[in-house]
C-alpha cells in the first residue's frame, strides 16, 4: 500500500486548521514542504508537546512525505524562543541524519497563517484566495505529521486528539482524548470551573469559535480541536460574542473614523494583497441595510480576509469589528455565487511589515486572558471515556458516509464512515470499543458495553 493510501485509509486531516484531508494535500509535487510548528495562537500548547516528546517520529514522517511530494526542501518553521522544542527537533535531525532544516521566526501573530509562513520561509507571496501549492509549497501542521507517521508506520487511524484545556479551570491540562469526547468531560477532567457564568473558546483566542456555557453540552472533540479555553463572561469577549450584525452595522455607521489602522495592520495587506478593511467598513457604513451587498470590487476584497482578528482585537481604536463585517460580506457574496478574482501577478510586500508585528501578549491583554499566559503545561494526560459522539464532518469536503448500523459492535480503529465516491473527504473510525447506539445525519454515538 502506498504512503498516500495509508494516509487516506487512516483518515488523517490537518490538525492545525480547517481539516484539509492530508492525502489530497500530499498528492502533488512541490519544491518546499513546510511544517507549521509555530503554535501561533496564544495559550495553546499541544504542538509544543509533540515537538518535545515525539520529534523523532515527526522528522521520520517529514522525510517520508518529502520523498512523496518530490520536495527539494523540507523546513520546520517555528518560533525561535521555543528553545526546548528546537533542541529536541535538532537532536532528532542529527540522530536520523535528516535533511530537514529549521526556520526560526519571531514571536509574533499570525506567524502560523500559512500564507505568512510561506513568505517567511521562501520569500514568495501566495496570490489572494490562492493556496501555497501555487508557489511550489505545501504547508502541514507538526501534529498532523505525527499522525502521518502512525498512519504509515503503524497503519493506525486517527482516533484520538490532543488539546489544551486552560483558562478559568481548576487544573489546566494537556489532554489526549478519543475523538468524539464531549467538551463537558474535558472540562471536568481539568477540574471544572468555579465561574457561574462563562464563555469558552473552541480553539485559540483569535481564531477559535467563541461560545457561551449554554452550548458546551453540544460540543465534542474533533480531529481539528486544538483547545478549550474557559473565561469570564465579561469585557471584550462578552461584547464580541453577543453583538449582532445589526448592532455592528449601526456602530460602524456612527463610529468608524476611517483611520486605516485595520488596513495598515492586516497581515495579508502587508504581503501585498489588495485588501483594504477600512474601505469595506466605509461601504458597510453607507449601505442602506446589512443585506445591501452586491458585486463590487471593494466588497469582494472581504473574500480574501483570513479572519485572523488583528483588525478588531488590536487595530481599531473605536472598538469596531472589521473581521465580523468581512465575514458577513463573504456570506452574502457567496449566496450570490460571487468569488474573488484578480489578474494581478506581482505582489509587493510592505517594506515596513516587520515593524507592524503584533505581540501575542497584547492580544491576551485585550481579551482579558493575560492571567493565563504563564501557565506551563508539560505532561499529557490520557483520558478514556465510556461514550463518544463522533461527527461525520470534521474536515474540508463532503461529510463521511456511515458504514455501520445501529446496534453494531465496533472496536477502536474500525472504519465507521467512509469518503463519498469521487468526493473530497476523510475516513472516520471508532475511537472506543462499544456499541453503535444511534446514527444521525451528523453524528455516530458509540457507547462502551458494560460486562
Amino acid at each position: 500500500m502506498s504512503i498516500l493510501e495509508k494516509i487516506k485509509d487512516a483518515g488523517v486531516v490537518g490538525c492545525g486548521g480547517a481539516g484539509f484531508p492530508t492525502h489530497a494535500k500530499f498528492s502533488g509535487e512541490v519544491e518546499y514542504l513546510i511544517i507549521n510548528a509555530a503554535e501561533c495562537e496564544p495559550l495553546l500548547k499541544t504542538d509544543h508537546f509533540v515537538m518535545r516528546n515525539h520529534a523523532v517520529e515527526t522528522i521520520k514522517a517529514i522525510e517520508m512525505v518529502k520523498s512523496q511530494v518530490g520536495a527539494e526542501f523540507a523546513v520546520v518553521a517555528t518560533k525561535r524562543y521555543y528553545t526546548e522544542e528546537i533542541a529536541a527537533l535538532r537532536a532528532a535531525i542529527q540522530e536520523l541524519d535528516s535533511s530537514v532544516t529549521i526556520h526560526e521566526m519571531d514571536n509574533v501573530y499570525p506567524t502560523g497563517d500559512e500564507q505568512v509562513m510561506v513568505f517567511e520561509v521562501t520569500g514568495r507571496v501566495v496570490p489572494p484566495s490562492g493556496i501555497p501549492l501555487m508557489v511550489g509549497c505545501i504547508v502541514s501542521n507538526v501534529s498532523t505529521m505525527w499522525n502521518v507517521f502512525h498512519a504509515i508506520d503503524d497503519d493506525a487511524p486517527v482516533i484520538r486528539k490532543q488539546l489544551t484545556v486552560t483558562g478559568a479551570v481548576g487544573e489546566p491540562k494537556l489532554l489526549d482524548v478519543p475523538v468524539g469526547t464531549p467538551f463537558e468531560v474535558c472540562l471536568a477532567a481539568a477540574g471544572g470551573t468555579n465561574l457561574s457564568e462563562y464563555l469558552f473558546l473552541d480553539g485559540g483566542p483569535m481564531m477559535g469559535k467563541l461560545n457561551n456555557q449554554s452550548t458546551i453540552s453540544e460540543k465534542v472533540v474533533t480531529k481539528t480541536t486544538s483547545g478549550l479555553i474557559v473565561t469570564e463572561d465579561t469585557g471584550y469577549l462578552h461584547k464580541l460574542h453577543y453583538q449582532t450584525v445589526e448592532q455592528i452595522f449601526n456602530e460602524t455607521k456612527s463610529a468608524c473614523i476611517q483611520c486605516t489602522l485595520c488596513t495598515d495592520l492586516c497581515p495579508r495587506k502587508q504581503l501585498g494583497h489588495d485588501i483594504h478593511p477600512h474601505k469595506v467598513m466605509r461601504h458597510f457604513a453607507v449601505a442602506e441595510d446589512i443585506s445591501a451587498i452586491k458585486d463590487d470590487p471593494i466588497w469582494e476584497e472581504a473574500m480574501i480576509c483570513c479572519e485572523c482578528g488583528i483588525c478588531e482585537v488590536i487595530a481599531c481604536p473605536m472598538g469596531l469589528s472589521p473581521r465580523q463585517v468581512n465575514i458577513h460580506v463573504k456570506k452574502e457574496l457567496l449566496k450570490q455565487g460571487i468569488r474573488y478574482q484578480t489578474d494581478k501577478k506581482e505582489f509587493t510586500p510592505d517594506p515596513m511589515r516587520e515593524y507592524k508585528a503584533i505581540a501575542p501578549k497584547n492580544i491576551l491583554i485585550k481579551m482579558g486572558l493575560q492571567q493565563y499566559a504563564d501557565i506551563h503545561l508539560e505532561k499529557m494526560h490520557y483520558l478514556e471515556v465510556d461514550e463518544v459522539f463522533i461527527p461525520m464532518k470534521m474536515h474540508i469536503g463532503a461529510p463521511s458516509i456511515p458504514v455501520v448500523s445501529e446496534g453494531d459492535l465496533v472496536k477502536k480503529g474500525d472504519l465507521i464512515a467512509k469518503i463519498p465516491d469521487t468526493a473530497l473527504g476523510a475516513n472516520i473510525h471508532a475511537s472506543i470499543d462499544g456499541q453503535i447506539i444511534r446514527i444521525t445525519e451528523d453524528k455516530v454515538h458509540i457507547k462502551k458495553v458494560m460486562s
